[in-house]
């Protein structure tokens, strides 16, 4: 009897309880389905993809020059050193040129005597005791005198091997005392105070080559070290094996740090198809993938991106979005699909 008693006791304090709780739990679950989500919104802005393309140059002087002799003979001067600067003009290299000194000063000669007899005719034409046929014929001789001395004059040049520009030369087995032919090398000369860096590009870089006017250069030694170099030349076609395009970027170098032959690493940024850029942190992942949220009528809607590339602090999408949709980019923790959202804090109900 007493057992019962306890055990109706407990059955009624528990169905009270239920009574007293039941309405409490359903009016806390309805609140928070009704009252609308905080969050912050953002207008939807579309960005190129960024394509990063990389290849390899290789430095040449904007001047470079093997030199040769013009005539095989013995050297009697070498007047530079490996790596010495020489200006435009300067002998480098001399030739024994004995023979071409005397017929030089020969050719002088006969220009001088030639010149006075011509002189005498004129004046003696002035007089009338010469015919004008043989101040014609003095006066070609005159003539055929200048054609030979300018031909000693160049006989006697090719013995002096020049600078034809200002540069650096470089190394050199020839000697004084060697017999030269006009297959032998004597040095190489470079101007370096521009360097070329020749690379080949992608064909999908050409319009991007045609329209900017720089590129990013790193030597290949020296990756913290980054460059700009304007683009100097195009080829005027693509290679149809490879579908590239050769191109030049022309680099200063007044500071004589880099050398023809160096390698470089060419960088280009290509502009891909355009994306919705979004803040990082507005980006969600569910069991069917990517997805965000932006505000229609103010409520959330849930829409399924796909992730394209992931820059600083943006990633790029694509989905159903038009430039100017309104992007929910804070407060999307626990929001839900047709929640009502705002942007502002709601006033609290000052009778409450």
């Amino acid at each position: 009897m007493i057992k019962n008693l306890k055990r109706m006791l407990c059955i009624g304090a528990l169905a009270h309880l239920v009574i007293m709780t039941t309405p409490v739990s359903a009016q806390s679950w309805g609140g928070r389905g009704n009252s609308a989500k905080l969050v912050v919104l953002n207008k939807i802005e579309f960005m190129h993809e960024q394509k990063n393309v990389e290849a390899v140059g290789t430095a040449e002087a904007v001047k470079s020059v093997t030199l040769y002799p013009a005539v095989a003979d013995e050297v009697t001067a070498v007047n530079f050193v490996p790596g010495q600067k020489v200006n435009k003009g300067d002998i480098l290299l001399t030739l024994d040129d004995r023979r071409q000194v005397v017929a030089v000063r020969r050719a002088e000669l006969q220009l001088e005597d030639t010149e006075r007899a011509l002189k005498r005719l004129v004046d003696s034409r002035d007089r009338g005791a010469v015919a004008e046929s043989e101040i014609d014929i003095a006066r070609t001789a005159r003539d055929l005198a200048k054609v030979t001395l300018d031909e000693a004059k160049a006989d006697l040049e090719d013995r002096h091997i020049a600078a034809p520009f200002s540069g650096y030369v470089g190394l050199t087995d020839v000697e004084v005392g060697d017999r030269i032919t006009t297959t032998t090398v004597i040095t190489t000369l470079d101007d370096r105070s521009s360097l070329y860096v020749n690379f080949r590009a992608p064909e999908s870089a050409v319009s991007l080559l045609m329209s900017e006017t720089s590129v990013t250069l790193q030597p290949w030694a020296s990756r913290d070290v980054s460059l700009t170099a304007d683009i100097a030349q195009l080829d005027s076609r693509i290679n149809n094996t490879d579908r590239t395009m050769a191109a030049r970027a022309l680099l200063p170098n007044e500071s004589d740090r880099y050398r023809p032959g160096m390698s470089f690493r060419v960088k280009l940024n290509l502009q891909g198809e355009r994306y919705a850029a979004i803040p990082e942190a507005a980006l969600l992942w569910g069991a069917t993938g990517a997805y965000i949220y932006t505000a229609v009528d103010n409520k959330a809607k849930r829409v399924d991106v796909s992730v394209h590339q992931r820059l600083r602090g943006t990633i790029l999408v694509s989905g159903d979005l038009t430039d100017g949709d309104l992007l929910v980019a804070e407060g999307i923790q626990s929001l839900r699909e047709g929640q009502s959202i705002t942007t502002s804090l709601a006033r609290r109900d000052t009778n409450e």
